[in-house]
């Protein structure tokens, strides 16, 4: 609502971006978060699985969730419909004024791979991009008791633990922001560009016992457009 000279106007406001990526955050549902829990419960105290050799991971235990447990749970079709949400989203705002034909779209995803992070004291992820995918996500299950920052330069900037996304988009500080410190929350679900650049500070606990565990997957993405155009090239180059 827009108040000039005491009359009031209502207006429609459309936020135009195309030309920056987005970090989309939303909260797992109890019935997976929980699903999610009982299996990584399971592979971390059993330390079941194949161990994840991630280059970027400052981490002693991480470990791949075989797809047939998801399969299994019947977990699968919820993280692909996420990925789909993402992917139409993004597109919605990359081209702003083809919506209509976006929309109309038929997007096929599939999950790369999906692991469990069980994060300790002292250990992080320095900062660092994904590979052979489209899509990247994390997600967070439990989350210890911190101990304080040794050096708390004032509120808001007590990061141990904390995901930080970082981008190069922005060129002005007045209306943008390329530094994103999140302090994650159990239940918290974010899914982002593959090619998004992030790490994970250290911390520290009581006990020095403590765990912060979150899953992760990456995925890639294609269309039916696409697929029928890739089709239809393969048919033009076969011999006749």
């Amino acid at each position: 609502m827009i108040n000039a000279k005491q009359e009031e106007f209502r207006m429609e406001i459309e936020l135009l971006q195309p030309w920056s990526t987005f970090v989309m955050k939303t909260k797992l549902p109890s019935p997976i978060l929980e699903k999610l829990i009982r299996i990584t419960d399971e592979i971390v105290e059993n330390r079941e699985g194949r161990s994840v050799d991630v280059k970027a991971g400052q981490m002693k235990d991480k470990f791949e969730i075989p797809f047939k447990i998801l399969d299994q749970e019947e977990l699968v079709e919820f993280f692909l419909d996420v990925c789909r949400n993402y992917v139409i989203q993004s597109f919605c705002q990359s081209q702003p004024f083809d919506k209509e034909s976006i929309l109309k779209e038929e997007y096929w995803t599939q999950l790369n791979g999906m692991r469990v992070n069980s994060q300790k004291d002292n250990e992080y992820f320095p900062i660092h991009l994904h590979t052979n995918s489209d899509l990247s996500s994390v997600m967070y299950l439990k989350i210890p008791e911190y101990l304080p920052s040794r050096k708390n330069y004032g509120k808001g900037n007590d990061d141990d633990g904390s995901i930080i996304f970082v981008n190069n988009a922005s060129r002005d500080q007045n209306w943008g922001n390329p530094y994103l410190p999140i302090a994650p929350e159990v239940g918290d679900f974010y899914i982002f560009p593959s090619t998004q650049l992030h790490f994970v500070y250290p911390f520290r606990t009581p006990d020095g016992k403590g765990e912060r565990r979150s899953v992760s997957f990456n995925a890639s993405f294609t269309s039916k457009n696409e697929q029928d155009g890739l089709r239809k090239q393969q048919e033009e180059q076969e011999p006749i």
